[in-house]
């Protein structure tokens, strides 16, 4: 974007050449321009001090209130999961599954399922509420605060929910392992530990509970099996006696002894085969009453429809699993590569594929009233898988033994046929010696059995065993206040980005010098912001009355940075029309408060140090202010001489300067906004043409007040004066179009009170005018 110079050659009075102002917009050309590092650097150094109060602020701020945060505490214990120490016989392990639906072994995981369960933890509030362990500072966990803030007990729902919300159970690291790790997180010290130890308590005593349960319901049927088998025996011998004592047959020949010693093992063997299919039916049923504890309907839909598709997706899962970790224990860092190598990423895929489709199967299984409560779909999905695989076993193992059972029973029929051809006494001899035989082993087996059952009930005991105590920790984990502080810190961060956006955006003012250089052609000039001057040092008028202010820096210290400035705007007025400085100048502006009475004032003194007899009018009526600069009266003024309240010998008034001469505005000006329109105004102005090299008319902020129409479009120059980070760019745009509307010859602008320090950028470049003050303070 670029601005336009022309020259009007219909008003080219004397010279002095006009520049037209061309409006652009602005907004467009800083999007243009996109992101620039060295914009973004120097707005940052620019609003240092604010990021600074925000960082700290944040990172103050987090530290307080972490230390408002109720510390809370963790205690952690270990639990070793395995089967009890004692473990029964293979025999006696299927008496006790058949007679109490339950093994006497368990997996690590089914365990760890069954310590996240609802249930578990609803045995845990339970035993934590019998024992009644402490008030609401010790245990919070048991209370509750009503609205009226009176505490009242909780009930044992909303204890176990607090449990399950604070618990974490840890799995082992390595596969092989069995200990699990358990985190208790609470507001007490005593609660975190009590709860950890109650946990691994309660999981002992429950898992030991059941096992002995299961043992003495097997004790229990071996003693009843076992007097039946015995009277059994009792009847079958004396059935033998009598027999024998009735008929005298004492003795079977060979020929018959074998062929009862065979009916009776083919007998025996289907005896044996029906207490196989009938331990396998009551496991069937057993299982399946798990299934139906879990979810009614569960064991026939899983049969039906879900479970195989689960299976296989467990197992397609596993496979894809296995292959990329063995792609990744291959090649190190594949991970990091990019892109990372398609099969790589097509495994993973799958595998997050199969496991959204275990997961919706596993919906359909599951709901959220389930009781295992601590599971998610997938290991949900496995107990089940597992139990159904079970299932599939014994089933194929009861057709298996009908299979084996339907052989011998057609073999026995066989048997029975040949056995009809034997005399009848010696078959019946036979047949209750063989009663005889098969009730006595019958019977010394159940008495073995339940000998070793006897012994195996008092030493069973649970699946858990104690590894680590949970110790009261002494110091709380939390709140970590470096987590805090960081997190402070990021927030102030983020914070100070917010307050720098909204600041610039919602800047409106000329606060960048390049925005005045994309914008508008003519000499633009940067007056610095004035130092302050103490009281002590100040130099006091010897014309005028008082001390001088700090906007008259050509009086106070005329080697500053900003007395070079006004000079260089002198040399700009003149040089840029050749080598005679225009007759008449008017300072103006678009708002109020920009400070051209200062600009005025210094001007007229710089013309007058070089030589040039000059005057300076203060034609603003509404609010005068230039008799301040030089320490003069504003009693009587301008405005007294043209209502002819003044003599004109009264009118002109003397500075420190010696070729400067001042008119005040004067006070009470009638009708302002005629004053400069007025004839006697201008027969005034021409005659001061003919007397002085140098008139300066310091007018109102034409931006929001036309009284001097008549005086800008009449003077051979005028100076536009804005002051940095205060006049609104759209005002300052706006009067600089109205100057071109009335054919004002703009023919310099100034930036006031420019502070180099907050310039986030230059038309020349960055870091420009800290370069240029820095290098002028060393030529002083």
């Amino acid at each position: 974007m670029s601005s336009s110079l022309q020259k009007h050659d219909d008003n080219n009075q004397e010279g002095i050449e006009r520049y037209q102002y061309i409006p652009h917009d602005y907004a467009s050309n800083k999007e243009s321009n996109g992101l620039d590092p060295h914009m973004i650097i120097a707005t940052l150094l620019k609003y240092k001090w604010s990021i600074m109060f925000f960082l700290i602020a944040g990172g103050v701020g987090a530290w307080f209130y972490a230390s408002t945060v109720t510390p809370t505490y963790q205690s952690t214990g270990s639990l070793l999961i395995s089967s009890a120490d004692t473990s029964p016989t293979e025999e006696l392990s299927k008496i006790i599954s058949q007679t109490s639906g339950q093994g006497t072994s368990s997996t690590f995981e089914n365990e760890l399922e069954v310590l996240q369960s609802r249930k578990f933890s609803l045995q845990v509030a339970d035993a934590l509420m019998e024992e009644e362990p402490g008030g609401r500072r010790s245990f919070p966990i048991l209370w509750n605060a009503d609205e009226n803030g009176n505490l009242e007990k909780a009930s044992q729902e909303a204890v176990a929910t607090r449990i399950r919300r604070g618990i974490r159970f840890i799995e082992p690291k390595e596969e092989e392992s069995d200990i699990v790790g358990i985190n208790y997180t609470s507001t007490s010290p005593d609660e975190a530990a009590k709860i950890v130890n109650l946990v691994m308590q309660t999981y002992i005593e429950t898992s030991t509970q059941q096992n002995r349960r299961a043992a003495q319901s097997t004790a229990n049927f071996l003693e009843k099996e076992k007097e039946r088998l015995q009277q059994k025996l009792q009847n079958s011998e004396q059935a033998l006696r009598r027999y024998m004592d009735a008929t005298g047959i004492v003795k079977v020949d060979e020929q018959a002894t074998g062929m009862v010693a065979q009916k009776s093992d083919t007998e025996a063997e289907l005896q044996r085969i029906r207490t196989e299919l009938e331990t396998v039916n009551e496991n069937i049923s057993n299982y399946e009453q798990q299934l139906e504890q879990i979810k009614p309907g569960l064991s026939e839909q899983f049969s039906e429809a879900v479970g195989p598709r689960i299976r296989n997706a467990q197992e397609m899962m596993a496979r894809l699993e296995q292959e990329r970790s063995l792609i990744i224990a291959k090649n190190p860092g594949v991970r990091q590569r990019n892109p990372v190598p398609s099969r790589l990423q097509y495994l993973d895929k799958e595998i997050a594929r199969l496991k959204g489709e275990i997961d919706e199967l596993s919906k359909k299984l599951f709901t959220s009233d389930d009781e295992f409560m601590g599971m998610n779909s997938e290991d949900r999905a496995q107990m089940v898988s597992q139990i159904q695989g079970r299932l599939v076993e014994l089933r194929m193992q009861k057709k298996q033994l009908e299979s084996r059972q339907s052989s011998l029973a057609t073999h026995k029929d066989e048997m029975d046929a040949n056995f009809n051809s034997l005399p009848e006494g010696m078959v019946k001899l036979a047949k209750l010696q063989r009663d005889v035989r098969i009730n006595e082993e019958l019977y010394l087996n159940v008495l073995r059995q339940h000998a070793d059952m006897a012994v195996l009930r008092q030493s069973q005991f649970g699946f858990g065993r104690i590894i680590d105590q949970g110790n009261v920790p002494n110091a709380p984990v939390g709140p970590d206040r470096k987590i805090y502080v960081i997190v402070g810190i990021m927030l102030g961060g983020f914070l100070s980005v917010g307050f720098i956006v909204i600041k610039e955006f919602r800047d409106n003012s000329i606060n960048n010098v390049g925005q005045l250089r994309t914008v508008y052609l003519p000499p633009l000039t940067v007056i610095p912001s004035f130092e302050k001057v103490s009281k002590r040092k100040r130099r006091s008028f010897n014309t005028g009355s008082g001390k001088v202010p700090d906007e008259m820096v050509l009086l106070q210290d005329r080697m500053s940075i900003a007395s070079e400035s006004v000079r260089r705007l002198k040399n700009n007025i003149i040089y840029q029309n050749g080598e005679t400085p225009p007759k008449t100048i008017a300072i103006t502006s678009a708002e109020k408060g920009d400070g051209k009475s200062t600009v005025a004032a210094n001007l007229g003194i710089a013309f007058a140090e070089e030589g040039y007899w000059t005057l300076i009018i203060g034609a603003d009526f509404r609010r005068p202010k230039l008799h301040e600069y030089f320490g003069l009266s504003g009693d009587t003024g301008l405005s007294n001489y043209l209502n002819g309240n003044l003599p004109f010998d009264q009118l002109l008034q003397d500075t420190d300067v010696e070729s400067l001469k001042v008119i005040s505005a004067g006070k009470d000006a009638e009708m302002p906004e005629i004053i400069s329109n007025s004839m006697r105004f201008k027969q005034l102005l021409k005659k001061m043409q003919e007397v002085f090299d140098v008139i300066i008319l310091d007018t109102p902020p034409y931006g929001i007040i036309s009284d001097s129409t008549a005086l800008l479009k009449q003077a051979e120059a005028t100076v536009v004066v804005a002051k940095y980070r205060k006049t609104n760019r759209g005002m300052l745009f706006r009067t600089m179009e109205e100057l071109e509307q009335i054919n004002a010859n703009v023919t310099s602008i100034v930036l006031n009170d420019f502070d180099h320090k907050k310039e986030t950028g230059s038309y020349y470049g960055n870091g420009y005018y800290q370069s240029l003050y820095s290098n002028y303070e060393d030529y002083r």
